[in-house]
């Protein structure tokens, strides 16, 4: 009998997707790492499940293999197999930066469902590294304060707040105050049907305007 726990086996299966996917693209583990900024070694954990990647991390690395971070959980939809329970127990968890438990990324529906949930569970304190993908998103503040900045232009955001927008807008999010904040992200594949346009899914590092405007709720 197995004594591998379920977490351990989550960890197992997302590294052997990323490995099977890489050489599926002929690419070495030396060209991947270069290519995303992490070391040989450290690449080289993740796919044999020794070592955990923050958000960001598998936002590089998934770039590299022209795939989503969503796409290494989970794996075809049975539209015919009815409803699928994921308990919170089983939930993947995420750091999305380098600080553990600052903010927590749960991975809530992911495969190559038609669309992506995620819940961000604190957010940073300063903003990252902005994200780029196709399709189309909608963000959903649950509690405490957000600023979300798209292309530049800061908006901020209330419990109960949401906006949406086109997911190649270089896009990327930060807690405002003392109170942990808490959102919800819808993430769709498809942007627009007149759009055929293609696009990666990516952690980008975007130079903005200094100059851009800044929105402010009413």
């Amino acid at each position: 009998m197995s004594t591998t726990s379920p977490d351990i086996e989550d960890w197992n299966d997302l590294g052997r997707t990323i490995r099977e996917r890489r050489r599926a693209l002929s690419l070495t583990l030396v060209e991947v790492a270069a290519q995303v900024g992490l070391s040989q070694p450290f690449l080289s954990q993740i796919e044999n499940g020794r070592a955990r990647p923050s958000l960001m991390s598998l936002h590089r690395i998934a770039e590299a293999l022209g795939t989503t971070p969503q796409a290494f959980f989970g794996g075809a939809i049975d539209l015919d197999a009815g409803p699928v329970v994921v308990r919170s127990d089983t939930v993947r968890e995420l750091n999305v930066g380098d600080v553990p438990a600052e903010s927590i990324c749960h991975v809530l529906l992911a495969g190559e469902a038609p669309f992506h949930l995620v819940e961000f569970d604190g957010l940073p304190n300063e903003f990252l590294e902005y994200f780029t993908h196709d399709g189309f998103e909608a963000t959903y503040v649950i509690s405490g304060r957000v600023e979300i900045d798209i292309a530049g232009v800061v908006t901020e955001l209330g419990p109960g707040d949401s906006i949406s927008y086109a997911s190649r807008l270089p896009h990327r999010h930060r807690s405002l105050g003392r109170r942990r904040a808490s959102m919800l992200l819808v993430e769709t594949k498809i942007e627009s049907i007149k759009d055929s346009s293609a696009g990666n899914h990516a952690a980008a590092r975007v130079a903005v305007d200094s100059g851009a405007g800044e929105q402010r709720p009413a």
